[in-house]
C-alpha cells in the first residue's frame, strides 16, 4: 500500500476543489502533522478535515520536541512554514510520498530522495481509477486554480484540453 504525507497547500487545494473525500477512496494511507492541520483556518474546511480525522481516514502526527529544532532549521533555511517543514520530516520518517505544490518543498524532497507529487498527480490518479470523469476532473482543476492553487500553468492547460476533449 502506498503511504502519503500531505503538506498544507495540497490539503487546502483538495478541500477547495471538494476532492478530499475522493482522495481517501484511492486507498492511499494518508498522514500529516498537527502543524499542517492548524494551517487549515477556513471554518468549513476545518470542519471537513476534522470529520476525516475522526473517521480515521487521516492520521495526524505530533512533532516530537526532540525533532523541533531540526525541523525549525529546515523551515528557516527553506523559508517555508514550520508546518510544511514538518511534512518533509514526516514523509522522510515514513518513507512516504510527499504531496506538495510548493517549489521549495519539492526541491528539498528531491534532494532527500523523497518521492514528491502534487495536485495534478492526484487528479490523474482519480481519473485513472474512475473516481472522476475527465470532465469532472477539469471542473475540479478549474475550481482549484480559481482558489489560487500553486500549479504549473502549462500542465494545467494541457490537462484541461485533454479532459475537456479539446
Amino acid at each position: 500500500m502506498k503511504v502519503a504525507v500531505k503538506d498544507a497547500n495540497v490539503l487546502i487545494d483538495l478541500l477547495e476543489a471538494d476532492l478530499l473525500g475522493l482522495w481517501f477512496r484511492l486507498g492511499i494511507e494518508t498522514h500529516t502533522t498537527d502543524l499542517v492541520v492548524h494551517e487549515v483556518r477556513q471554518p468549513e474546511q476545518a470542519r471537513v478535515l476534522l470529520m476525516m480525522i475522526q473517521a480515521g481516514s487521516l492520521t495526524i502526527h505530533a512533532l516530537p520536541a526532540a525533532r523541533l529544532n531540526a525541523v525549525s532549521k529546515t523551515a528557516s533555511v527553506l523559508k517555508v512554514s514550520l508546518a510544511d517543514a514538518s511534512a518533509i520530516a514526516l514523509a522522510e520518517e515514513l518513507s512516504a510520498i510527499l504531496l506538495s505544490g510548493d517549489g521549495r518543498i519539492r526541491k528539498e524532497a528531491q534532494l532527500r530522495g523523497i518521492e514528491i507529487r502534487g495536485l495534478l498527480w492526484v487528479l490523474d490518479e482519480m481519473v485513472a481509477s474512475n473516481l472522476l470523469s475527465p470532465r469532472d476532473a477539469a471542473e475540479r482543476l478549474t475550481r482549484a486554480m480559481a482558489a489560487g492553487a500553486f500549479l504549473p500553468s502549462h500542465e494545467c492547460q494541457e490537462r484541461l484540453r485533454r479532459w475537456q476533449g479539446g
